[in-house]
């Protein structure tokens, strides 16, 4: 029974040193977070100091991938008498006009919009129509647009903008009015990407079976590849797909990134 003395002893007299180490490492962390808390955030409490860290991180602007000093060089080679700033004030409007109209349930908001633009946004509205939802943007703020990249293939030339903004967005059921995506309260910081397209020679995209009247290799709702020559609608979703203008830049898509 001796034995077992000690050795209970023992491992109380173990548990006790853990469990006195574990506390000062707690205190000394805790320390170090006030001390970290008010050097940054200038308080003390740990929890007013995430909540700072929070509204921060919210009124941080995204950094987009620049790439305008190298592709612009090349593009104005290209296309000599191509203005860069006037279709990025393009693109921008563009951009906030397809926000607004998806708030307003009314692409007719975007009086300026290529066709192949209001198709993409007519398929968020009526998604937003079939699941009974109300999605709401507001206080739509863009803080930089640059080139994003530049290819050209098979008689199409596509310059890719991407611009860093903030907005409030909600998606509310419009049955009872609950908010199940986004905060009302907390501005949203997000980059989209805006593409503009140029045909060149529409006998090449036929030989690679992109279409001779589609807008170009994919769908705009859905995404799926278009492969049958001269399709008028998308084989996956139905999606109408819309004739495109040669031998001009047309704003033709934009996407979340």
């Amino acid at each position: 029974m001796g034995i077992f003395k000690v050795l209970g002893l023992i491992v109380l007299a173990v548990f006790a040193i853990a469990l006195i180490i574990a506390i000062c490492i707690f205190f000394y962390a805790r320390r170090g977070l006030k001390r970290m808390a008010r050097e940054m955030y200038g308080t003390d409490n740990i929890i007013d100091a995430l909540n700072q860290s929070q509204r921060s991180a919210a009124d941080e602007h995204k950094s987009i991938n620049s790439m305008t000093k190298t592709y612009l060089p090349q593009i104005m080679r290209d296309f000599p008498e191509f203005s860069y700033e006037q279709f990025k004030v393009k693109a921008e409007q563009a951009l906030l006009a397809a926000l607004a109209a998806i708030s307003n349930d009314n692409t007719e908001l975007m009086k300026d919009a290529s066709e192949e633009f209001k198709t993409k946004v007519r398929s968020f509205i009526e998604m937003n129509i079939a699941n009974e939802y109300d999605e709401d943007y507001s206080d739509c703020i863009i803080h930089q647009t640059e080139i994003n990249s530049y290819t050209k293939r098979a008689g199409i030339c596509r310059i890719m903008l991407q611009s860093s903004l903030e907005y409030y967005h909600t998606v509310k059921r419009k049955s009872d009015g609950k908010v199940i995506k986004g905060d009302p309260n907390r501005k949203a910081q997000e980059k989209y990407n805006i593409e503009l397209i140029y045909v060149q020679d529409k006998t090449k995209m036929e030989k690679i079976g992109h279409g001779n009247d589609s807008i170009g290799s994919h769908c705009p709702n859905c995404g799926a590849p278009v492969t049958v020559l001269g399709a008028k609608h998308c084989e996956y979703c139905g999606s109408a797909l819309m004739q495109i203008n040669v031998l001009v830049w047309s704003i033709n898509n934009f996407t979340k990134v």
